[in-house]
């Protein structure tokens, strides 16, 4: 048996984390324990009780799960500089990193953080009614059949960056950023083992710097391909073979 689904949301259906404060630092407190000199067995005592104390684990301290932060570039990109052009490019890969921890959080239900003033730090508010169409499938999907794994973005490559025209003729730089990639759910399965049909899907996703706060956003994601790599079939064609059939 295998499982479909549409492809006309993110469920039909982001490269490293470059800004420190999307990092996962870790810090320990480090454990210390005065001995006494008078003896050489105090000075064992002393060492023995130190080290049978546990150091704590590193803690990471960026976002997890399905909660949703604010990404902005770590400089001005309104420049026509080579250097803004990368760092606008890699702030994007970093919201694509936060639309993957999202993707595969929500994909078992867990919509914790899925309010509108939530979504909006994330997404384009004109993108919200899909967005929240999305989380619902998720939510469903995950009662229905509660499938195992994990969603693998894969082939990440940046298609366009692009400006925007002002309505004084000017143009503002670094605005948005397409992204292509991958997007693999041939690693999940149903309780039973079922795969997916079409588990591989070629998708473009587009974050605009939102214009009131700076912010990647998502203001769009389409899928141009069934399958992945040299073997995909546009998504035009394998619709006209569905309606052939």
């Amino acid at each position: 048996m295998m499982f479909s689904r549409t492809t006309r949301t993110s469920i039909a259906a982001l490269s490293a984390a470059m800004m420190l404060t999307l990092s996962a630092c870790s810090g320990g407190a480090q454990v210390s324990a005065e001995s006494s000199t008078s003896t050489s067995a105090s000075a064992e005592s002393a060492s023995a009780e130190a080290s049978a104390i546990p150091t704590p684990s590193p803690t990471p301290t960026g976002p997890s799960g399905s909660e949703i932060v604010l990404i902005h570039a770590s400089m001005d990109v309104n420049s026509d500089s080579p250097e803004a052009a990368e760092v606008t490019e890699k702030t994007a890969l970093i919201a694509f990193e936060q639309h993957q921890r999202l993707w595969n959080a929500w994909r078992p239900g867990n919509v914790e953080h899925t309010s509108d003033e939530e979504l909006t730090r994330y997404a384009h508010a004109n993108t919200l009614e899909s967005l929240r169409d999305n989380v619902k499938e998720f939510q469903e999907l995950s009662q229905e059949i509660s499938p195992e794994g994990d969603i693998i973005f894969r082939d990440v490559k940046t298609k366009l960056i692009y400006g925007s025209s002002n309505e004084d003729g000017t143009v503002e730089p670094n605005t948005g950023v397409i992204l292509r990639y991958c997007e693999d759910w041939s690693n999940l399965r149903g309780p039973k083992g079922e795969k997916f049909k079409d588990p591989q899907l070629t998708r473009e996703i587009i974050f605009i710097r939102r214009a009131e706060d700076d912010a990647f956003v998502v203001a769009d994601m389409k899928t141009t391909h069934i399958g992945c790599g040299s073997e995909a079939t546009p998504v035009s064609e394998a619709s006209a073979a569905t309606q052939s059939e």
